[in-house]
């Protein structure tokens, strides 16, 4: 019972599979594995997950909800940023027009609508962020794809393969169709966004609420990493998760368990970003995380002295500590792993202190 409720905790917290069902319009569970993947992409809240993402990476660049009032870089041409909001629009109308045609019977036309929507918003993410845009969702594929092969999520293990394929169509595409290529990156990521059968949604709320919180933690900590010498490109992914925290407050605050749920994930995810892009080797990233998880969890082992045996900060804890020993032990052979795991041991820990405070 207590490594069910581990694994359910760590499903949360490191953004591999998402969203619990409970709200209207789940998704449903066929056998065809190919249905399965269909069903996923006409999902409401799952893509509008997709599209907030990219309002919260575009408006990232306006500075509503920016970490200060001084901007680090120049905001872009209004215009422009009209331009991708619009393709936003039309991407959502897109969407009901898949929906519609799903809920009808009519498959391939659901499937390729499906598809249109999604390349209308890739458009609008390289509109406003070029190149930039591809390589942030390769990154948070990467992540996806690192914590499902490490079996961290056993119910979403079954995606792995299919996430591969898309990450390789997505590379293959890129230098002749950059619009295409990020498409297939934005379905990776959406097609991660797992339903969870059969649970409550008392469950849910739960889960939705604890992730939420981390995500703020997480937001937190990329702050504090990046430091005074945070680039633009730090910067701008730092706000993009801040963005995505204050969507999931909202969505948590009207009761959308499931899309706050997803929307927390990603800016846990989003945050990491903050960290692969530290302008240092791989090995010093390591040795930060390292350092880093060792502060967090020994002012952790501090906070939780006074909590009693069984407690969700002392499990937190013990988790963070697991992550930490992982880490480790892998960073040699694969330091990348190893970073995205000694983050989320860090971001862990730090939500031990935030959460007994």
């Amino acid at each position: 019972m207590k490594n069910r409720a581990i694994k359910l905790l760590l499903a949360v917290l490191l953004a591999a599979g998402l969203a619990a069902c409970g709200e209207q319009a789940s998704v449903l569970e066929p056998d065809n594995p190919q249905d399965a993947e269909l069903t996923l992409i006409v999902d409401e809240v799952l893509f509008e997950a997709i599209v907030l993402d990219a309002e919260a990476s575009i408006n990232s660049l306006v500075g509503v909800v920016a970490p200060s009032e001084g901007a680090l870089f120049a905001q872009p041409d209004p215009q422009t940023i009209e331009q991708a909001r619009e393709l936003l629009r039309q991407a959502r109308q897109k969407f009901f027009e898949a929906r519609r045609a799903w809920v009808n019977g009519d498959t391939p036309r659901a499937a390729e609508l499906a598809q249109d929507a999604r390349e209308l918003v890739a458009e609008a993410l390289i509109l406003v962020h070029g190149e930039e845009a591809y390589d942030n969702l390769l990154e948070r594929v990467d992540h996806i794809i690192t914590w499902l092969d490490a079996e961290v999520d056993e119910e979403a293990s079954e995606l792995l393969a299919r996430i591969r394929e898309l990450r390789d169509e997505a590379e293959a595409l890129r230098d002749s169709d950059l619009i295409a290529a990020t498409e297939r990156l934005i379905l990776a990521v959406q097609i991660a966004h797992r339903e969870r059968v059969h649970q409550r949604s008392r469950e849910l709320a739960w889960h939705a609420r604890l992730s939420v919180f981390m995500a703020g933690v997480a937001v937190d900590l990329a702050e504090e990493y990046a430091g005074e010498d945070i680039t633009e490109m730090q910067t701008r992914a730092l706000r993009h998760a801040m963005y995505l925290h204050h969507m999931a407050q909202e969505a948590l605050s009207i009761g959308r368990f499931r899309l706050a749920l997803v929307l927390a994930r990603e800016g846990i995810n989003v945050s990491l970003i903050v960290v692969m892009l530290e302008p240092t080797t791989d090995a010093d990233k390591v040795q930060a995380m390292i350092d880093l998880s060792n502060l967090a969890i020994a002012a952790a082992e501090e906070a939780v002295a006074n909590e009693p045996a069984g407690s969700l900060p002392v499990q937190l804890l013990e988790l963070a500590k697991r992550l930490q020993a992982h880490g480790m032990d892998i960073q040699d052979t694969y330091p990348r792993r190893a970073i995205y795991i000694l983050w989320h041991a860090s971001v862990t820990a730090h939500g031990v202190v935030q959460m007994v405070s």
